[in-house]
């Protein structure tokens, strides 16, 4: 089984589905729906820049973005501030370098205070500061997000609700205390060629679960990063698009799915969604190896990721095993302390220590709004394979997701001239064999790297079927 196979591999899944899905309320009812329309964008008319370079102190540079909200429901959204029936704004960033789509920006979040009803996004009905018209789009520009004050870790992403006053305020260096750290390397252009990258503005509005709305609240902008202190925008804001998604659109060995998963409704009442993304990418070493790259994002479980398991059979090998998580921040109560894992009984299994009402606040699962990578390289080819992604909160409904995903392989290819894995050997393989001469792309008979033996084994497989 070749990596081919996993560009275009489906990742089947319970509780899954199709990706940028636009979730919409049953039929005659009355709701409201506060979606981000644009992000770094001047203004709910969109287009320019809205994304600004704070300074940096400690080595960390601080930045923020504006986001336009517009309310696609046909009831009015309530937006009153100093509650707890107000939205509130995250901000991230993103970058993909060498096959890797990495969080590398987080904020803490803005506790909005005012929608004004500007007009940009429907058939505007205007109403005051304390809710959103119908049809309206709100902006809170750079300036104002930049002055966040709510803690991640308060926020129930599924249904909204949160405590108000927050218990913690952010803290440390005013440059950048509370808002989207990036560290200067992961943006310095002569430190990232090639790198792409993209922000992302995720507006969470209490009550919305109720009519399942909630999760399609966030949207992103690919930007270039010019220098370590200026950000420009590429394109128009990709509307109801997490960025998590745009790693299989610019890698071609990348898939990124959705998972849903059951979470308490509103106020304790009933089943509401959560929505996960996993995504999931094989390649070859220069030396004949593989590298696995697995990511998960929550965009909106409030149960959170406590574990992810991989089948890794115990006659491969498996090096650089790595987690890579994003750091919080300004005081945040959420842990940055690394994830473990254990190779078992034919089972890779990363974890972080069980949820408990003693670390609920402070246990370094993966929390809404955050990505993490997980990696290893190993001697073995891929075979498709089922990985198991574990809930970190208890709940209704299942507490482990299963995800088809590609992994280490013992059994031996039944047709290795068949590189392209389209069930004949032809042309097009014969094609790839000569393209392939001197790197491991061409090798058909297993000693890492394509010769004149592996043209030849092609040639008297040709018209075989497979």
């Amino acid at each position: 089984m070749r990596v081919s196979l996993f560009a275009s591999l489906s990742l089947a899944m319970i509780g899954g589905g199709m990706l940028a899905s636009t979730q919409s309320a049953s039929a005659g009812l009355d709701f409201y729906d506060v979606t981000t329309v644009f992000v770094g964008e001047d203004g709910y008319g969109g287009g320019g820049n809205d994304i600004e370079y704070y300074g940096a102190s400690g080595g960390i540079g601080a930045w923020a973005v504006g986001t336009t909200a517009c309310n696609e429901g046909n009831i009015v959204a309530p937006w009153y501030g100093g509650t707890t029936d107000v939205p509130v704004i995250a901000q991230n960033i993103y970058r993909y370098k060498s096959g890797r789509f990495e969080q590398i920006g987080v904020s803490w979040l803005k506790h909005s205070f005012c929608a004004v009803s500007e007009p940009g996004c429907g058939s505007c009905q205007s109403t005051g500061c304390n809710t959103l018209g119908i049809g309206c789009a709100d902006t809170y520009w750079a300036d104002l997000n930049a002055n966040v004050d709510a803690p991640r870790s308060e926020i129930n992403a599924t249904t909204g609700e949160y405590a108000y006053p927050f218990s913690i305020a952010p803290s440390g260096p005013s440059t950048i205390r509370a808002r989207i750290q990036v560290l200067p390397a992961d943006i310095e252009p002569s430190q990232n060629s090639g790198a792409q990258y993209w922000i992302e503005g995720q507006y969470v509005e209490p009550g919305e679960s109720v009519w399942d709305v909630q999760n399609n609240n966030a949207s992103c902008r690919a930007v270039r990063f010019t220098s370590s202190t200026n950000c420009t925008g590429l394109s128009p804001t990709q509307f109801r698009v997490p960025a998590v998604t745009r790693w299989a659109q610019v890698d071609p060995n990348a898939t990124v799915v959705e998972v849903f998963t059951d979470e308490t409704g509103q106020g304790g009442e009933g089943i509401a969604n959560g929505l996960l993304h996993f995504g999931n990418a094989v390649s070859s070493n220069s030396d004949g190896s593989h590298h696995y790259e697995y990511l998960i994002h929550n965009q909106t479980s409030h149960r959170s990721v406590g574990s992810f398991s991989i089948p890794v059979p115990e006659c491969v090998e498996i090096s650089n095993v790595e987690v890579r998580m994003p750091q919080y921040h300004s005081g945040e109560t959420i842990q940055n302390t690394p994830w473990t894992y254990e190779r078992s009984k034919g089972l890779l299994t990363f974890s972080t220590p069980a949820h408990t009402s003693a670390n609920n606040s402070t246990g370094p699962a993966i929390r809404w709004g955050t990505l993490v990578n997980f990696r290893f390289d190993s001697d073995a080819a891929p075979g498709e394979a089922g990985g198991v992604l574990g809930l970190w909160r208890s709940g209704p409904g299942d507490s482990f997701y299963y995800v088809s995903l590609g992994a280490p392989s013992c059994e031996d290819d039944p047709c290795p001239s068949d590189l392209n894995d389209d069930g004949v050997v032809n042309v097009d393989d014969l094609l790839l064999v000569v393209g392939g001469y001197g790197t491991p792309d061409g090798d058909v008979n297993g000693d890492g790297v394509g010769d004149v033996n592996d043209i030849l084994l092609v040639i008297e497989d040709y018209g075989n079927n497979c």
